[in-house]
C-alpha cells in the first residue's frame, strides 16, 4: 500500500517513467504469489497426494499467506465509495472520512488519471478477478478445477520472466494466472444458480458438490482467513457488499460438514465447527449493518440465519441496520436528539480506559437512553460536581419535549414531578431517583407528616399545624405496645427499623467527620443516647464491620479467659441484644479511610481528649441509667469496650504488616489508661482484659526467631510489632497500678 500511495504521487506530479519503476515490481510480486497459489500443480509441486489433501502443514501456512495478500490485492485495487452514491451527500462524506482514517490505505480513487499503462480499468479487472477466485474459495471450500492446459500455458508465461517492457501489458501474466481460476467458479455458480431457478425455489442455490474434484482444499486457518477477507471487503468495500453477503449466506445455509456436522475432507469435526460458527458470526455481523438494507440483501442473510436457528438475533441485528439507516436519512432534529444522548453519557465515558468497563457503560447507557425517551426519570447522568451538575441541567431543559409521553392506564407515578424532587436528585447526585418505592419513608421520612397553614394572625404572621399521618401514628403506637400487628403494620415496623438505623449512621459519620470540635462532640451525645434507646436495631452497612469486631472481640476474650465466663458470656449476649452500642464502642477501633479532623474556630487541628471520644459517650450513658434500673448494662457494655482494644492490639500482634491496623492498635492502647482513669467504675473482668495485653511471649518469640523465610522488610516489621507490644504492655501495668492506688469498693 506505501509503495501504490507513492507511485500515485509521481503520477500526479506528471512522472510516468517514475512511477512505472515502482509499479513494475508490484506487478512481479503479485504475479509470484498468484502463482505459488495457483500454478503449483502445473509445476509439479503438487503432485503427490498428501498435498491434495492438505497435510502438508507447510504448504498449508504458504497458501494461508498467499489468501492474505489476495485480500490485500482485492482491497487496493477496487472503489472504496458506493457506486451511484452521490458525492455531497452525507453517507458519502462519512464513508470519505472512514476511508482516509488509515495514512495507508489505498483505493482506485487515490490513483490519478492520465498514466498510458496504469490505468483503472486494468486494474480493478484484476480485483475482480481476485474477488471472485476469493468467493469461490469461501464457496467451495477450496479451489475449483481448472483446465490443466490453461495452467500450462500460464506457467510457462509466468516462468519466461518478462519485464514487461516489451510488447505485453504489465497485466497480462497476472490476468492469465487470475482468469482461469475464476472463470472455473463461475462456470460452477452459474450452474448452480440455474439448478436453483429451475426447481421454482426462489433464489435457491443447489449445487452438487460430490461431483465438484477441487484442486486444492482449505484447512482451518486458510478458510478462516477466507472468510474474514470476503466479510472485510463486504464492509471496506461497500461495491463488494451484495456479493459478499449472497457467498457467505450460501455457504451458511450448506456449510462445511453437511446436516450432521461431522468432518469433512481435510477437515477433522473440530475445524468443521469452528467454520460453522464463524461462518454464523459473518452473516450476523453483515446483517448489522445498514449496507444489508440499501443494497437489499438482508433478506438472503436473514434466511441463512433463520436455516441456522439464529431467528431471534437476525430480527434484532436487522432492526439494529434498519434504526441506523433511519439516523443518517433522517433530518436535522432526529440527529440533534441523537445527540443529546451522546453528550450525557459523555462525562462517564471519558473516565474509563478499561474494555470491560467500556462494555458495561455501553450497555447502561442503552438503558439510560431508553429512560430518556419518558422524560428526565432517572436517565440522568450528572457530573460529580455540584455546580457543573446544576449548569447541565439549565442547559439541557430546553431540549425537554413541551409534553411528557403518554403512560399506560395502570402505570401511575408514585412521586410528582415538583421542585422538591428536582431538588433531591439534584442534592443527591442522582441517588434519590432509585429510591424504593417500597417504602413508606420518603425524604428522610417527611412524607409521615402533613402541614396546615392556619389564618393570618393580626401581626402578619401565619399558624402552622404539623401533625403525623394517622395511620403512621397507630402503627407506631400497636409496635411500642407490642400488640399484634398486620401484615402492612409489620412491614412499617421493620421499615421503621432500617429506617432509624440509617439516620443513626448518618449521624455517626457525620460526627465523625466534622470540622468543627463542638458539632462532633454534639453528635457524639445525640449518637449515644440514640444507641440506647434503639435496641435491637441492625447497624447499616456504613458501621457493620465495627459490630462485628465487637462481637468478635468478646467472643474471643470469653475463650481467653475462663475463670471469668459467666460475666463475658453476659456480655456477648449483651452485644447481640444492643448493636448499635457495640458499634460505637469499636467505631474508633476499625479502618474507616481518611477523614477531616475536628477543627477550631481558628482552622487550627484539635485532638478529641479520652473523655469526649464516642466509647465514653456511650459508658457515662449506661452509667446514668444504671442509676435507676439495668445496673448490668454499664459492666457489659465496658467489657465490650475492652474487649475490642484488646482484640484490636491482638489483631496489629498477628499482622506485624499491616500499618492500618497497626496505627489503630497504638492509639487504643495510648488512650486507654485515660479512658479507664475517667471511667465511673471498673470492674474485675474489664482489668482481666487490660492485665491480658501483658501477654506478649508470642510476638517476642517471633520476633527474636531466626528464619531464612522472613525477609528484611519482614524481620524489621517483626520487631517494631514486638516494640508496639511491649510499649502496650507498659500502659497495661499503670492501668493496673492507678486502679490499685486511687479506686477501692466505694470508688468503684
Amino acid at each position: 500500500k506505501p509503495c501504490l500511495r507513492y507511485m500515485a504521487e509521481r503520477i500526479g506530479s506528471a512522472d510516468d517513467a517514475g512511477a512505472l519503476r515502482l509499479f513494475l515490481p508490484v506487478m512481479r510480486m503479485i504475479e509470484g504469489v498468484l502463482g505459488r497459489l495457483f500454478l503449483e500443480r502445473a509445476r509439479g509441486g503438487g503432485n503427490n497426494a498428501m498435498d491434495r489433501r492438505g497435510d502438508n502443514a507447510g504448504r498449508d501456512s504458504l497458501r494461508a499467506s498467499c489468501i492474505k495478500f489476495l485480500e490485500i490485492v482485492v482491497l487496493c485495487f477496487s472503489n472504496s465509495a458506493l457506486p451511484g452514491l452521490a458525492a455531497g451527500s452525507q453517507a458519502a462524506i462519512r464513508m470519505a472520512k472512514n476511508a482516509k482514517a488509515s495514512a495507508n490505505d489505498f483505493s482506485l480513487e487515490d490513483l490519478p488519471p492520465g498514466h498510458p499503462i496504469i490505468t483503472r480499468e486494468g486494474l480493478e479487472e484484476i480485483g475482480e478477478y481476485c474477488f471472485s477466485t476469493l468467493r469461490g474459495l469461501v464457496t467451495l471450500g477450496g479451489q475449483a478445477p481448472i483446465d490443466p492446459n490453461l495452467l500450462l500455458a500460464a506457467a510457462a508465461s509466468s516462468s519466461v520472466g518478462s519485464d514487461f517492457m516489451g510488447g505485453s501489458s504489465p497485466f497480462t501474466q497476472i490476468l492469465d494466472i487470475l482468469k482461469p481460476a475464476a472463470l472455473a467458479f463461475l462456470k460452477i455458480e452459474s450452474a448452480a444458480e440455474k439448478a436453483g431457478a429451475e426447481s421454482g425455489d426462489k433464489g435457491a442455490f443447489i449445487l452438487d458438490r460430490l461431483s465438484i474434484e477441487l484442486d486444492f482444499g482449505l484447512s482451518q486457518k486458510s478458510y478462516s482467513l477466507s472468510i474474514n477477507a470476503v466479510q472485510m471487503l463486504a464492509t471496506k468495500r461497500p461495491v463488494f457488499f451484495k456479493d459478499s453477503s449472497t457467498c457467505l449466506a450460501r455457504r451458511t445455509i450448506d456449510p462445511p460438514g453437511g446436516a450432521s456436522g461431522g468432518a469433512d475432507g481435510s477437515l477433522t469435526k473440530s475445524a468443521v465447527t469452528g467454520i460453522r460458527t464463524h461462518l454464523r458470526s459473518s452473516c450476523l455481523t453483515l446483517l448489522r449493518n445498514f449496507l444489508s438494507v440499501t443494497s437489499g440483501s438482508w433478506e438472503v442473510l436473514a434466511n441463512a440465519l433463520n436455516a441456522s436457528g439464529m431467528k431471534a438475533q437476525a430480527d434484532r441485528a436487522l432492526q439494529s441496520s434498519r434504526r441506523q439507516l433511519d439516523l443518517m436519512k433522517g433530518g436535522r432534529a432526529a440527529r440533534n436528539r441523537a445527540a443529546i444522548f451522546y453528550e450525557w453519557d459523555t462525562s462517564a465515558d471519558n473516565s474509563r480506559a478499561a474494555k470491560r468497563q467500556r462494555d458495561t457503560d455501553d450497555a447502561e447507557a442503552r438503558v439510560r437512553a431508553a429512560k430518556m425517551a419518558r422524560g428526565l426519570g432517572s436517565g440522568i447522568q450528572l457530573p460529580a460536581s455540584m455546580v457543573d451538575a446544576c449548569e447541565l441541567v439549565l442547559l439541557n431543559l430546553e431540549n425537554l419535549p413541551s409534553k411528557r409521553p403518554p403512560v399506560a392506564s395502570g402505570a401511575q407515578r408514585k412521586h410528582p414531578i415538583d421542585l422538591d424532587f428536582v431538588v433531591d436528585a439534584v442534592i443527591t447526585n442522582g441517588a434519590s431517583l432509585s429510591i424504593d418505592e417500597n417504602h413508606w419513608y420518603d425524604r428522610d421520612g417527611g412524607d409521615a407528616w402533613t402541614m396546615e397553614e392556619g389564618e393570618v394572625g393580626e401581626d402578619g404572621k401565619r399558624a402552622l399545624t404539623f401533625t403525623m399521618n394517622s395511620k403512621v401514628l397507630e402503627a407506631a403506637r400497636k409496635s411500642a405496645r407490642g400488640g399484634q400487628l398486620g401484615e402492612s403494620e409489620k412491614a412499617f415496623a421493620e421499615q421503621s427499623k432500617v429506617a432509624a438505623s440509617k439516620a443513626f449512621s448518618r449521624v455517626l459519620m457525620a460526627s465523625s467527620n466534622a470540622r468543627s470540635e463542638a458539632v462532633a462532640d454534639f453528635g457524639k451525645q445525640l449518637a449515644a443516647r440514640l444507641a440506647w434507646t434503639l435496641k435491637g436495631v441492625k447497624p447499616s452497612n456504613e458501621i457493620e464491620k465495627a459490630n462485628e469486631m465487637a462481637v468478635e472481640a468478646t467472643e474471643n476474650s470469653l475463650k481467653r479467659n475462663t475463670e471469668s465466663e459467666e460475666a463475658l458470656a453476659g456480655s456477648l449476649e449483651f452485644a447481640l441484644d444492643y448493636p448499635l452500642v457495640s458499634s460505637c464502642l469499636a467505631f474508633d477501633l476499625v479502618s474507616k479511610g481518611p477523614s477531616t479532623q475536628p477543627r477550631d474556630d481558628a482552622g487550627s487541628v484539635v485532638s478529641a481528649s479520652s473523655t469526649t471520644s464516642l466509647s465514653m459517650r456511650i459508658l457515662n450513658e449506661a452509667y446514668v441509667c444504671s442509676l435507676n434500673e439495668k445496673k448490668e448494662n454499664y459492666e457489659k457494655a465496658l467489657d465490650v469496650f475492652v474487649s475490642s482494644v484488646v482484640n484490636a492490639c491482638d489483631l496489629s500482634n498477628k499482622m506485624p504488616n499491616d500499618s492500618e491496623k497497626k496505627r489503630i492498635a497504638n492509639a487504643a492502647a495510648s488512650s486507654l489508661p485515660q479512658q479507664i482513669a475517667a471511667a465511673p467504675a471498673v470492674t474485675g473482668t474489664a482489668l482481666s482484659l487490660v492485665g491480658s495485653l501483658c501477654d506478649i511471649d508470642e510476638i517476642s518469640k517471633k520476633a527474636t526467631t531466626k528464619s531464612s523465610k522472613h525477609t528484611i522488610a519482614e524481620s524489621a516489621a517483626l520487631h517494631a510489632a514486638k516494640a508496639a507490644a511491649e510499649k502496650r504492655a507498659t500502659a497495661a501495668l499503670l492501668i493496673l497500678r492507678d486502679v490499685a492506688f486511687h479506686r477501692d469498693a466505694m470508688r468503684g
